[in-house]
């Protein structure tokens, strides 16, 4: 405002407009990043509990304990020795 008139001054009341568009501006954008965060999450959460879903759907639908496990093979006492070449003497390198 000037000091002759009470009529507020054009270029602070544009001023003071540009302020409150750049804050109205930046809640828009949050508003928006948290409406993407949220569907990210709503849709992690979904997935989770399809999975959930279908794990409850096999606890409750398949025989507990199971009547088939898978059959191993058993093994060996013994692990099996690698074969090995002769071993020749230093001797026949020095003759040959």
């Amino acid at each position: 405002m000037t000091a002759t008139n009470d009529a507020p001054d054009p270029r602070t009341t544009a001023t003071a407009e540009d302020r409150w568009q750049h804050i109205e501006d930046r809640l828009t954008a949050i508003e928006r990043r948290i409406r993407d965060h949220s569907s990210a999450a709503i849709t992690t959460i979904d997935a989770c509990l399809a999975r959930l879903d279908a794990l409850r759907h096999n606890l409750a639908h398949r025989p507990w304990p199971p009547q088939s496990s898978p059959t191993r093979a058993d093994p060996p006492s013994v692990p099996p020795q690698p074969t090995r070449a002769p071993a020749e003497s230093p001797a026949a390198h020095a003759r040959g």
